[in-house]
């Protein structure tokens, strides 16, 4: 196997590495590891340097207005709808874990306590929090590569966990790509949803995720 895998078959590929399904991605992979190594030890190629002076001498307030003309997303799906949260709020993508329910508590949203690596937290349905339907995984064309996962978000001190039916990943596009969010047939969802981004030959609602934490905060 090449040493570009990752690019072939790997999550910049067509995802059908068997190995994805347990490592999720493939910065975890001891194979990607290895290359990054490699490149590291080899001598810079021909105006490397160069470059990188000339891309650094930019001035500050330029490059902040650039990186404020990107979205880093993470892209994820519940039921038949592709949603999508600012990267950085992701904490983690881990297989799903077993959810432990909370005594004399039933409900809907707060499902109860996942154990990730020692740490207690609480797990919720997103599902009935944006008035998703649980549809039967029958009915949907999935995306290759894309597994089941239990993400983990954070907003300061507050962390959530939920079930996703797919994760894709981290997604980075122009923050012009956003489109005006139309009427769902999901009054829920459509409170939440700040814009649509279109993604290849689909799309993914955008999610609000100052609303959807204190929304979760209100349910605690």
């Amino acid at each position: 196997m090449q040493d570009n895998c990752w690019t072939q078959i790997g999550i910049r590929g067509d995802r059908t590495c068997p190995q994805l399904e347990t490592v999720v991605h493939c910065q975890n992979c001891p194979i990607y590891s290895q290359a990054g190594r490699e490149l590291f030890d080899r001598p810079p190629p021909e105006g490397y340097i160069d470059g990188w002076m000339k891309k650094l001498a930019v001035p500050r307030d330029r490059q902040q207005e650039h990186d404020n003309e990107m979205l880093s997303l993470c892209l994820f799906r519940l039921g038949q709808e592709w949603l999508a949260l600012p990267a950085e709020m992701v904490d983690r993508a881990t297989n799903p874990s077993p959810v432990h329910s909370l005594p004399h508590r039933s409900d809907r949203i707060v499902r109860g306590l996942v154990n990730l690596r020692g740490q207690l937290l609480l797990c919720v349905s997103l599902h009935e929090l944006l008035g998703i339907s649980e549809l039967a995984e029958t009915k949907i064309e999935r995306v290759p590569g894309c597994y089941p996962r239990l993400l983990a978000i954070r907003k300061q001190q507050d962390i959530w966990t939920f079930a996703t039916q797919e994760f894709y990943g981290l997604h980075r596009c122009p923050r012009e790509n956003l489109r005006n969010a139309p009427a769902f047939n999901c009054k829920i969802l459509d409170s939440f949803t700040r814009g649509i981004l279109p993604w290849g030959d689909r799309h993914a609602s955008y999610l609000d995720a100052e609303l959807l934490f204190a929304a979760l905060r209100q349910k605690i």
